[in-house]
């Protein structure tokens, strides 16, 4: 896989030259805009604001935000509505600064976020939610935000229950654990089952959506796939990089990572299709793994 300085470079000269604006259009005529990505994000700080700004500003001009229900509608008819593909901007891990600074300016630019909670960590109290965040690799990227001075780094129940009037939030496990076969199915069932029933039970209402952690290969597993779907979650979030259509399994929809310091010209290089190529064989064996028998 591409090195992040590597990916870079490639990018700004695919960017300069104009190749992944071009390839970003072909992908839109080709399949005359029926079709939707998922891109995920993790820390928002406010120094990143005016970065992230700019790349929603991009993605406004070339994508149009999707809600739960659309996405639902789209993957059982296959009708798209819109002149614009669809985009669904994910947020792993619900942290604070995505309170802060990702929800204006996702309703700045007309999107709809996705807000996936580890359970545990928004539970957790404030004085511990810096440790819970280390030990268990919660917003390890770059501005998550470790510098609140009340230490609460997570979004509240409350927060969640505000962004969800307005947004979508989703179970992203009770512990940000990953899933590999080796995580003893009770565990595997806590993390999966009862983190979905406290989830309802803190936002007062059902949440069908589910985020794996981690994107590392052999972090999925045919027995976490089942107990998702045991679990009753309808739509489950990847990070395989493709893009969905209506043949797409709704469990198995694959987002491409972005961060918010990141350059345009790599959030460009990102959605050109290159990393769908690069994520093809992975994809392919990780939908085969997960998928119903």
């Amino acid at each position: 896989m591409l090195g992040h300085s590597i990916k870079t470079l490639l990018a700004k000269a695919l960017s300069a030259s104009g190749i992944s604006d071009v390839s970003i259009a072909v992908q839109r005529r080709a399949r005359s805009s029926r079709f939707v990505r998922a891109i995920n994000y993790h820390g928002t700080s406010p120094v990143e604001a005016a970065n992230m700004d700019a790349q929603l500003a991009f993605l406004a001009r070339h994508f149009t935000g999707v809600g739960l229900a659309e996405l639902e509608s789209f993957l059982a008819t296959g009708r798209w509505p819109h002149a614009k593909p669809g985009m669904l901007i994910t947020f792993d891990d619900a942290l604070r600064t995505n309170f802060d600074v990702a929800v204006p300016l996702l309703e700045k630019h007309g999107f709809i976020g996705w807000f996936f909670a580890p359970v545990a960590f928004v539970d957790c109290p404030a004085a511990d939610q810096v440790a819970f965040a280390r030990q268990n690799g919660v917003g390890t990227a770059i501005g998550s935000g470790f510098d609140y001075p009340d230490g609460r780094i997570a979004m509240s129940w409350d927060e969640l229950r505000q962004v969800a009037t307005r947004h979508v939030v989703g179970c992203h496990t009770m512990n940000h654990r990953r899933m590999p076969a080796s995580v003893p199915p009770a565990e595997m069932r806590h993390e999966i089952i009862d983190a979905k029933r406290l989830i309802e039970a803190r936002m007062g209402r059902e949440v069908p959506t589910f985020c794996w952690v981690g994107g590392e290969e052999q972090n999925y597993s045919a027995e976490a796939a089942a107990i998702i779907r045991e679990a009753g979650f309808r739509f489950g979030f990847m990070t395989n990089s493709g893009i969905t259509t209506p043949r797409t399994n709704p469990l198995q929809i694959q987002g491409t990572n972005v961060e918010a310091h990141w350059p345009l010209a790599v959030v460009k290089f990102q959605l050109c299709g290159a990393m769908d190529l690069l994520h093809a064989g992975k994809r392919a064996r990780v939908n085969r793994l997960t998928a119903a028998t």
